[in-house]
């Protein structure tokens, strides 16, 4: 019986007696990168298998104090003249099965599901991001060739109108001539206009078919827009349904975290007051027996001594890791500052060139007021002018982009 109560009080004075798992669990704790998000991974985990500790703590605690209840074969042979033969097989049935229920059932993995729902979430969030890229940027091809094809119709209509007064001062010019043509010998200058007429209805009849196939090209143009329009908006609801997906799922994570440190919450009190019953138990033994209690100060100093020797190897992991860690965002703040530089002459590269577009547009708008104004320029040549204004026009556009 004594020797049963000296075991008991050597088990319950050691800090990690019932608990191996519980240094395991600090220092890995100690030894862990300062990470917030793996310490917020780690915390409900831990909380866990804390409670599983004590829990089995105070299982076996109870379970041996069972066995010191039970009669050693020496008091079972004293006893033997008043006591039933089978009372000691009794006593060792009722023992054995405690030890088994002892032993934990291993857990799942707490929160696995909803963990899983938010990167499922979270990664078709990030497949529907494509397609919106690419219905962009087929709107905005289609948005320019729209813009394009509406500038070259108004280009065409205004040339057919220009043609048009031309052919009417045209043939106003013939009509006086030929109503002079009694009173002076003008039949050079009536031929001269007669030509004049002619060439410009050519000209007219081309720059109206040219109008008709701008007109219709517009109206394709359009077409194509709605068209690449629809896709857009469609891709973008896409995205945004992912994304009250992920935010779905993300709720419903916090939900079950909540739920799990409640429950967390629960199991450790509850191993708490059980812990404090076998606490209150040792007590009264340790009072008894002086010496079982010394020996169980020097098992709680060497279990100390191994503590602090693995806190030690922990801190110097985690300064060597912190060290290492310095130098890679030194490393990273070196290639940021290049980037910086970079991203800065490339700016530079761009301001010069628009600057440049800017000048050439003036240049040409110039030029072709320039053309507009002299008597000397041709529709050929103001159309050339208009061409050149337009390409310029599109490259200041693109650079602005």
């Amino acid at each position: 019986m004594r020797l049963s109560i000296l075991a008991l009080l050597a088990l319950l004075s050691s800090a990690s007696a019932f608990a191996p798992a519980h240094i395991s669990t600090s220092h890995r704790s100690q030894s862990a990168l300062p990470a917030a998000k793996n310490d917020n991974n780690n915390q409900f985990g831990n909380q866990i298998e804390d409670a599983k500790n004590a829990f089995v703590g105070t299982v076996t605690a109870a379970t041996i104090l069972m066995g010191t209840l039970a009669p050693l074969p020496s008091d079972a042979a004293n006893a033997a003249a008043t006591v039933a033969p089978a009372a000691p097989v009794a006593t060792a049935t009722i023992t054995t099965p405690a030890v088994k229920k002892a032993e934990p059932a291993a857990a799942p993995a707490p929160l696995a599901a909803e963990k899983a729902a938010v990167a499922s979430a979270k990664a078709a969030f990030t497949a529907s991001q494509k397609p919106i890229a690419d219905a962009k940027s087929a709107y905005n091809t289609a948005s320019t060739t729209a813009a394009s094809s509406k500038k070259a119709t108004e280009t065409a209509v205004k040339k057919a109108a220009d043609l048009k007064k031309s052919l009417i001062t045209a043939n106003d010019k013939l009509a006086e001539a030929k109503r002079k043509q009694y009173k002076s010998n003008n039949e050079n200058l009536i031929n001269v206009l007669s030509k004049t007429v002619e060439s410009t209805k050519v000209q007219l009849s081309e720059a109206e078919k040219a109008v008709t196939f701008s007109k219709n090209a517009e109206v394709k143009a359009l077409k194509d827009l709605n068209v690449k329009k629809s896709a857009l908006e469609s891709a973008e609801k896409s995205g945004e349904n992912a994304k009250k997906a992920v935010t779905s799922a993300e709720d419903k994570l916090a939900v079950a975290t909540k739920k799990l440190q409640e429950a967390n919450a629960k199991a450790a009190e509850k191993a708490k007051k059980e812990k404090q019953k076998a606490e209150k138990a040792a007590k009264e033994l340790k009072k008894k027996e002086q010496k079982a209690k010394q020996k169980a100060e020097k098992a709680a100093k060497e279990q100390k001594k191994k503590e602090q020797k693995a806190k030690k190897i922990a801190a110097e992991r985690k300064a060597k890791e912190e060290k290492e860690l310095k130098k890679q965002q030194k490393k990273q703040k070196e290639i940021d500052a290049a980037k910086r530089v970079a991203e800065r002459k490339a700016a530079e590269v761009k301001a010069q060139k628009l600057r440049e577009a800017e000048n050439t547009l003036k240049a040409l708008e110039m030029k072709k007021k320039n053309a507009v104004m002299s008597e000397k320029s041709s529709a050929a040549m103001i159309k050339s002018a208009d061409a050149e204004i337009t390409i310029a026009t599109k490259k200041l556009a693109d650079l602005k982009k």
